[in-house]
């Protein structure tokens, strides 16, 4: 595999951050942190087709950071091997990067307790 820590590989498009977070600056802050931590942990199928789409990973977070269940994927993933691959790649580097204990600084508990991610595949 390789690892691609890529700033338009991976957007956070949503989470409960939305109106939450203490301000536009906190929330902003929240989204490039996760976005870098989540970057740095992703290891890209190497070899993905076009045809890949974006996929969305939900996940819950306890108030110390920790994951609360297993992330999940939002929404309906294509059926070729490819796009099951790259999903499964979004899902590892959450579960990799866990625990998230660096959000309590950041915002309330509110703001992060649930989030969705959206992976973009990469310009390879």
């Amino acid at each position: 595999m390789i690892l691609r820590a890529a700033a338009v590989a991976l957007l956070l498009v949503s989470s409960t951050a939305r109106a939450d977070a203490d301000d536009d600056a906190a929330r902003q802050a929240l989204l490039a942190g996760l976005h870098a931590k989540i970057a740095s942990c992703w290891a890209v199928p190497p070899d993905l087709p076009d045809t890949v789409k974006p996929v969305r990973v939900k996940f819950s977070l306890t108030r110390s950071g920790e994951l609360d269940g297993s992330p999940s994927i939002d929404g309906p993933v294509a059926g070729d091997p490819a796009t099951k691959a790259f999903a499964a790649s979004a899902v590892r580097a959450v579960v990799r990067c866990a625990p998230y204990t660096e959000l309590a600084g950041r915002a309330s508990y509110d703001a992060w307790k649930t989030i969705v991610v959206t992976f973009n595949a990469p310009d390879l």
